[in-house]
């Protein structure tokens, strides 16, 4: 028999993001593979997958989707989103719309010594602009296990590329991005010397092949050389060779269902032969064994029996030994009783206590002499405090000294609660002073003059009892915010003559009275260093300015 010629065979096809499919892995047999389904199950997806990777040739023109229309004009950008139609219009949608990777991959097997390659193409896709980045690859071994993928994702070229570099020698694999070199070396070296232009068109014409003519032409032009047939009577001879062809496996079917039924029929005869065999065998060893066990309880019994006689002999010797103690207990309680042993357990029980008492009360007295140990240490503490606490940690206190102590560390006690009451209203006020100068602080910062806290508090009720009173905003100025001092020299002067009268709350005349009310019944004490100015009165009277006078320096505002 001739020897086969080795060959590589397509074993596995690795896809992952390609069309409608996420990640697959098909499995083909090494001799002849059928692609059947529907129209639009994927046949055409998958060979015009196979056929990327086998021209080297991303492109698609003259090969995308020929298997299933001649006038197909899809292209690579589809495949790789995932274009699906929506409506009845040609409208369209994709499945991916964020940037992702791709990966077509085809494991080869050399029949002869079953050694495993891989050769493959890597896509990154950006969707914002449909473009495309594209590496082609191969390598030594199987598909690996992660599939070209990390986590739930496909690798992306740069981490194919890193995952090359980290499982393979430099030897073992290729990757670039040129169709070209690359389609030299898959043809001269991993598939084993095709010829680079016979190949693609002899595969490009095999891919799309179906019969679009009648039956006598397809016959004429592809199986008979003869022109003169008749087609009715090839047809009948087909028909009637199926039929025959059909009775005979369905006699063949019967044949092997007989041959069945004849050697089940056999076991089992044989099986019957060897269960009666193994029937008398069983039965005859029952038998032995039932002789076997009784034989076995009636040593027991005689054993047990024994073992309780000698049981009973061991009994009355123990009964006699613990009559024998117990007499010897009594008269042991009876002299230790005679002894007073009873009185000198009692007094050790109390002796006991006394100690463990004794002990916490030092714990305490060491725990407090600490204390005093820190007491001393305070420049306040007397010389009191300071010679009997010494006296104190060594036990050589009397009670005279420890009461002198006692009142010494009291008098200490109650001047530092009094200190403590005086530094806590300081606090208070320091606090009270630090919130006037923040809030001072932060109406400098926004660029307003810092007035006191009851004057802002005073002009603020006014303007909301006014409203309420009058059923209008009225407005409340400070006198400072209505002058101007027209050269920043006289500055100083004109504050300096007018003194805390810069402070007073001004209202327009026609308000002043309803003001000056609602002033009489503010709390005096806590607004008394507030004025409000009687606008009405100061009108009544006319003031004439002299020449050369600080008021010529300062400009009223009219509002």
């Amino acid at each position: 028999m001739k020897k086969k010629e080795r060959f590589k065979a397509l074993s596995r096809m690795c896809l992952n993001n390609w069309h409608y499919i996420d990640e697959k892995i098909l499995n083909f047999n090494r001799e002849i593979n059928f692609f059947t389904g529907h129209s639009g199950s994927g046949k055409s997806t998958i060979i015009d997958a196979i056929q990327i990777v086998l021209y080297a040739n991303t492109d698609g023109r003259g090969f995308f989707n020929k298997a299933a229309a001649d006038d197909s004009d899809r292209n690579l950008i589809e495949y790789l989103r995932g274009m699906i139609n929506i409506g009845e219009n040609n409208e369209f949608s994709y499945l991916r719309n964020k940037n992702f990777s791709s990966t077509i991959v085809l494991e080869l097997t050399r029949t002869d010594t079953n050694e495993q390659e891989c050769i493959g193409v890597c896509f990154d896709v950006e969707t914002a602009s449909n473009h495309i980045n594209r590496l082609f690859f191969h390598h030594a071994g199987p598909i690996p296990n992660h599939h070209y993928r990390t986590g739930d994702r496909t690798m992306s070229v740069e981490e194919l590329k890193n995952d090359f570099r980290e499982h393979f020698q430099k030897d073992e694999y290729f990757c670039g991005s040129h169709n070209e070199r690359f389609r030299r070396q898959l043809y001269d070296i991993y598939l084993g010397g095709l010829d680079m232009e016979k190949f693609p068109l002899l595969f490009k014409r095999a891919i799309p092949f179906r019969m679009n003519s009648r039956l006598e032409d397809f016959v004429k032009e592809y199986i008979c050389m003869e022109q003169d047939i008749h087609i009715e009577e090839m047809q009948e001879s087909v028909m009637q060779y199926g039929r025959m062809q059909k009775k005979i496996e369905n006699a063949r079917k019967e044949i092997e269902e007989l041959d069945g039924i004849h050697e089940a029929d056999r076991t089992a005869q044989l099986y019957k032969q060897e269960a009666e065999k193994y029937r008398y065998f069983n039965e005859k060893l029952d038998i032995l064994l039932q002789k076997e066990n009784r034989k076995l309880q009636q040593e027991k019994r005689k054993v047990r029996e024994e073992e309780l006689v000698e049981l009973g002999i061991r009994r009355e010797k123990l009964s006699d030994r613990i009559l024998a103690l117990e007499k010897q207990n009594e008269e042991l309680v009876k002299s230790i009783a005679e002894t007073g042993y009873e009185e000198l357990k009692s007094q050790l029980l109390s002796v006991n206590g006394l100690l463990e008492r004794l002990y916490r009360s030092r714990a305490k007295w060491d725990q407090t002499a600490q204390k005093l140990a820190l007491w001393a240490e305070e420049e306040t503490a007397s010389n009191d405090i300071v010679w009997n606490g010494d006296k104190f940690k060594k036990y050589t206190i009397t009670g005279v000294e420890l009461r002198s102590l006692k009142e010494s560390v009291e008098e200490l006690m109650e001047e530092i609660s009094a200190e403590k009451k005086e530094v806590d209203s300081r606090v208070r006020e320091y606090k009270k002073e630090e919130k006037e100068i923040k809030e001072e602080l932060a109406l400098l910062e926004q660029g307003r003059k810092s007035y006191p806290k009851e004057l802002r508090e005073a002009k603020q009720y006014l303007t909301r009892i006014l409203a309420i009173e009058t059923g209008r905003t009225v407005k409340v100025d400070v006198l400072a915010d209505l002058l101007e001092v027209k050269e920043e020299k006289w500055q100083n002067a004109v504050e300096g003559y007018m003194g805390n009268q810069k402070l007073a709350l001004f209202v327009e005349p026609t308000y002043a009275r309803a003001a000056m009310e609602i002033y009489k019944k503010m709390d005096q004490k806590h607004f008394f260093k507030v004025a409000v100015v009687d606008t009405e009165k100061v009108l009544e009277k006319q003031y004439r300015v002299k020449k050369g006078s600080l008021a010529e320096e300062v400009f009223a505002k009219a509002d």
